[in-house]
Order: C-alpha cells, then structure tokens, then sequence
C-alpha cells in the first residue's frame, strides 16, 4: 500500500505530475488511482474522463489505471450508507441538515478527502497519488479530519448527541448542566426551532460522525508513516525556493517530511547553433535568458536543500500540455529517470 500526495500552489502542473506519478505505479504491475480534490476538475480534461463516474479506469495507458474525483456528496452519502444504524440511512439521506451540511458547510472537501482515500483503500486500490487542491491553506486536507475526530470524541459532544431523544421526553435539567448549556447557547444563536432540528439530525447521524472520525483517525496514522505515504511538493523554477520553503516547514510542523520536491517546466534544452537574424535572433536570445534564469533557480534550490533528505527531481518543459496518454507517458518517463 502507498499513498503520494502531491502539493503545491496554482499552475505549476501539479495535477500532471500526480496523474504521471499513478501512471508509473500502474505500470509497474499495481492497481493505481489518482484522486483530485482540486474543485477546477483539471484532471477530467486533462485524462479525457467521461461525466458522472466518482471512479473510473484511464483509456490508452499502459497498466492498470483509474482516476477519481473528490465528490463532497457521493463521499459522504457512501458514508451514511456504511455506517448508520439499520434503518436510518434514508432518514439521514432525506433530511434538510443532512442536505445543507453536504452542498454549503465550509469546509467539506478537505473533511471529505481523507474519508475517500479510507473508502479507495477499502475498493481494493493499492496506490493513491492525490492531486490536493492549489493552495497554501492545502494542509487543511490534513488538519481538518483530524480537528473533527477529536471533536466528535469529546465527551460534551457524544453527551449533547446521545440524548436528544431523552431531551423531548424528559426535559433539559434531566440530562445534566453541560448539555443543558451547550442547548442554551445554542438557541441563543440559531432558534428554538433549528436547533430541534439539528439535534433530530445529529441524534441520527452520530454513529456516521463517530465511524468518519475513526477512520480518519486511522488514516491519520497512515499519512504519518514513512513506509506507506510519501509527500512531493510541485513547483516551478521561479516559485521554487519560495514553494518548497513554505511546504516544508509547514509540512514539518505537523511532523511529516517533504519526500521529493519536483522542479516542473524547466527550460533546459539548448538551442542548436544555426544563425538566426531578426526576430528568430530576438525569440532565441530570451529563450536563452529564460533557460539561464531556470538553471540559476535550480542550482539555488539543490545548495538550499541539500542535506534534507528531499530528492529533487527536474521536469522539463514538454512540447504542449498533457492532455492524454502519450503526453502523459513522456511526462511519467522524466519521472522515472529522477
């Protein structure tokens, strides 16, 4: 089993590299899946995937590879399916929180990737690369399920659950101080009548929150572990030092290690020595500028880490965007010989 999450800030090809690096995995005899929580659906253009599928197998490649986007909602409704009590599944489905929690709460993609890596896992994939949404606040995916589980094993929280059905048939002061102030505060903020129905709700739906914060927990440990889930941090020349700066130490924060930290679109490849007059001179004295200005960025970012333990893996610029297979095998290539 191997997990690679891949990182990194908006159009430094993140999403190629990831679907190169599952490439790799499926071709070397595994059954492999890149998972993307980036809302942009990159992936869905880029590997030519068909509208509909939360899962599907990558046509026109070498080995056996699949392809998944994060969705919020069939994420969580596989879920309920899982783990709620026999008999409430529809109950919780058909139900107005349920319904608002799943389309607008803030915050759901990154409370959902961990639960869908658990739910890849247990579909019998052995390698998962995710391709994390762009951004600097990425680590969320990681935080976030974690800040839930141990919300949910909060002693308050189970209370305030538990109880609601004895709250209606007994009254607030039965069931103690703590639940009564957290109903009070409540109330206080949202109404009587919302409040009844989001305590309904959760009293259907504990054994759902408390089953996801388990499993997060569990894949929690997964992510820590250094024989099984490995971190590549994708940027580009320019962005590079400044990239790999923050994701390394943010990475190093919550005690992971960055594993490899690949260098995309670079300019390497020289010019021949034809004689060029005119604009060709002009194109070609700025390429040469560029690919000059690339080299320097490059040899910054090896003296800066070296010692670190990071591979750094240099990724040349291809002819034309990856959007298919062949692009897809000469990007997956570069990737093998680092």
């Amino acid at each position: 089993m191997k997990i690679t999450i891949c990182l990194g800030t908006g159009g430094v090809g993140k999403t190629s590299v990831s679907a190169a690096t599952a490439l790799s995995l499926a071709r070397s005899g595994t059954r492999a899946l890149v998972l993307t929580t980036d809302p942009s659906l990159r992936l869905k253009t880029a590997l030519g995937l068909k509208e509909g599928l939360t899962e599907q197998r990558v046509p026109n490649v070498e080995g056996d590879l699949w392809a998944a986007l994060l969705d919020v909602n069939e994420t969580l409704d596989e879920a309920v399916r899982m783990n709620a009590r026999r008999g409430t599944e529809e109950q919780i489905l058909t139900h107005d929180v349920y319904r608002m929690i799943a389309s607008s709460l803030s915050g759901m993609n990154e409370l959902m990737a961990l639960e869908r890596i658990s739910q890849l896992m247990s579909h019998g994939f052995q390698n998962i690369v995710v391709d994390t949404a762009p951004s600097r606040h990425v680590l969320d995916v990681l935080d976030k399920p974690l800040l839930f589980a141990d919300l949910s094993a909060s002693r308050r929280v189970k209370l305030v659950s538990r109880t609601y059905k004895f709250v209606e048939a007994m009254g607030l002061m039965n069931i103690g101080r703590n639940a009564l102030e957290v109903y009070a505060r409540a109330e206080e903020i949202l109404g009587g009548k919302l409040v009844k129905q989001i305590l309904e709700f959760y009293s259907l739906f504990y054994p759902v929150a408390e089953a996801y914060a388990d499993r997060a927990r569990k894949t929690g440990e997964l992510l820590r572990d250094p024989s099984v889930t490995e971190f590549r941090i994708v940027t580009t020349p320019h962005k590079a030092v400044r990239d790999a700066d923050f994701f390394t130490a943010e990475l190093r924060k919550r005690n992971f290690r960055a594993n490899m930290i690949c260098i995309n679109r670079a300019w390497l490849r020289p010019l021949d020595d034809a004689p060029r007059e005119g604009l060709a001179k002009d194109i070609a004295g700025w390429y040469e500028n560029v690919s000059l200005s690339h080299k320097a960025a490059i040899a910054k970012v090896k003296a800066t880490f070296a010692g670190s333990g990071s591979k750094i893996c240099i990724l040349e610029e291809l002819a034309r965007d990856v959007d298919g297979a062949d692009a897809l095998r000469n990007l997956e290539t570069q990737l093998q010989s680092c």
